[in-house]
């Protein structure tokens, strides 16, 4: 039972950061494209994002399903899974009008620009914190040999 509440707050915790995320985001193009409101249907849309977001990272990058599973194959997983369902919530409340393949295009252009973009900014994020940890354990080692 513990571990079924780890998993919901880490959901919970990753849901309201994408949706915190997203809303920004939605907010920028709102106000760039001078739109007075935004219709509940398409914040409905963004919270459901949000959720299959937040439930699909912890099911790709946890051992929760996949005990030894190579990083880049969690992220090829999360990739496609949380692709196919984004298409879904799009289609279905009308993001973009789907018989025009432009707009298919650019949606998934778009999908992939922001994955990747993700991506880097976590391997750059962990990549720099991971040296910070590295120097302050090389202080702590230096000055524990000069005691």
């Amino acid at each position: 039972m513990k571990k079924f509440f780890e998993v919901v707050v880490t959901i919970k915790e990753r849901v309201a950061l994408s949706y915190a995320a997203a809303m920004c985001i939605y907010l920028f193009f709102l106000f760039v494209f001078r739109q007075e409101g935004a219709a509940l249907p398409q914040l409905f849309s963004v919270l459901l994002a949000s959720v299959a977001a937040g439930t699909m990272q912890v099911v790709a990058f946890s051992d929760l399903l996949f005990k030894k599973l190579a990083y880049g194959w969690r992220m090829m997983t999360f990739f496609i899974a949380f692709g196919a369902v984004l298409i879904g919530i799009a289609t279905g409340f009308g993001w973009f009008p789907v018989e025009n393949a432009g707009a298919w295009a650019t949606f998934l252009v778009i999908f992939v620009l922001i994955f990747a973009a993700i991506t880097a900014g976590i391997e750059i994020y962990y990549r720099a914190s991971g040296r910070r940890w590295d120097d302050k354990l090389d202080w702590y080692r230096k000055r524990k040999d000069g005691q």
